[in-house]
């Protein structure tokens, strides 16, 4: 996290730097107009390469750690919430999709210019360019090496952490490395490095992206994935009018048709895709039964219901939000939200049911 605060605090640098040297570039004499076209251009192909860079690098950086992070469970995370439809991440993809290849393109127009007009290796945009990734390669090494040193200070040194820092370590070496080679690179020599540094980038990017989707899932069951949790809402909001319903009328409805309520604006809801009605059972009607006190009911025997919807992907979380299916009867007061890393959802492929009980404690007993 520190790292990527670092960064993220160079892109504004960056840009304020390439405008102002454009501004300068474009305010300062010259007698040669040509000269001057030429100069702007180069102003907006490095401040394209320093924004491109910088979105490349941090997106990276993002895809790779939210992977480690899915990959790696850390016990002292789980049962937090969690984005299981990958959003920052999805983003992050996009971007990179993006202005990796915008990177890739401008630079390689920019080494073949200079390779064409070699007074424009000694360009003063150039340098700041290069000075500045320079900069910030050895601020985000010294900051990887701190943050490591912290985190094994804490006790908390583990491997997702370790696998993160690596990524900083290796992403920040390849840049700086690239950057510190091609200030001193003869322009004047033909060389392959350049090209396999590019595809070896390239590979590189490539295997980050197959691994996420790896993990997160393919566009394809990310929208089964948000149909089912479509689903799992539809399943909490019935509970909880049945439950309503409950508090109301000392029982269980027989259907949920009787949950329609024209005044209230509630209509029991479908399954998104079939637009089938969600199976509902009671499974024991509860006993009420008047207490000393004038006016109150005790709840002698619990109520018990069972709603079912077929899903089409698989859930599997224990009780710390760790991957493992356990059935069990949980409290009808447990409601379901989005990232929601609890058991009490836990659904497989095809034909789920979900058992709820409404006990003693929970009874408002009027």
């Amino acid at each position: 996290m520190t790292i990527l605060i670092l960064v993220g605090l160079l892109i504004p640098l960056l840009i304020l730097g390439g405008f102002g040297a454009l501004i300068y570039f474009l305010v300062k004499k010259n007698t040669n107009s040509m000269e001057s076209k030429t100069k702007a251009l180069d102003v907006f192909m490095y401040l394209g390469i320093f924004i491109s860079l910088i979105v490349s690098v941090t997106n990276s950086i993002q895809i790779l750690f939210t992977a480690i992070e899915r990959k790696f469970t850390d016990v002292l995370e789980v049962g937090q919430y969690v984005d299981m439809y990958g959003s920052d991440m999805r983003m992050a993809i996009a971007s990179l999709v993006v202005m990796f290849p915008i990177y890739l393109v401008l630079s390689m127009y920019v080494s073949r210019d200079i390779k064409k007009f070699l007074f424009k290796r000694g360009l003063l945009i150039r340098k700041i360019f290069i000075y500045t990734t320079l900069f910030a390669t050895a601020v985000t090494l010294l900051g990887s090496l701190v943050a490591t040193i912290y985190t094994y200070l804490g006790g908390e040194l583990t491997v997702r952490f370790e696998l993160k820092a690596l990524t900083v370590f290796v992403i920040a070496a390849a840049v700086g490395g690239y950057y510190l080679y091609a200030l001193r690179r003869d322009y004047t020599k033909k060389t392959m490095v350049p090209n396999i540094i590019a595809a070896a980038s390239a590979l590189f990017v490539l295997a980050s992206l197959v691994w996420s989707v790896s993990i997160i899932g393919t566009p394809a069951e990310m929208r089964l994935k948000r149909i089912d949790d479509a689903r799992l809402n539809d399943v909490s909001r019935i509970q909880q009018e049945i439950f309503n319903h409950f508090q109301s009328t000392d029982k269980l409805p027989k259907d949920l048709s009787e949950l329609d309520d024209a005044f209230q604006g509630y209509v029991v809801p479908k399954d998104p895709v079939t637009g089938a009605v969600y199976e509902y059972r009671v499974l024991q009607q509860p006993v009420v039964r008047a207490t000393a006190v004038v006016g109150k009911k005790e709840l002698t025997t619990p109520a018990i219901f069972e709603i079912c919807a077929t899903f089409e992907t698989e859930r599997k979380y224990d009780d710390r939000g760790t991957p493992v299916f356990a059935e069990k009867m949980y409290s009808v007061s447990n409601y379901y939200y989005s990232g929601d890393t609890s058991a009490f959802w836990n659904h497989g492929i095809g034909k789920t049911c979900f058992k709820r009980v409404i006990s003693s404690d929970m009874y408002y007993g009027r």
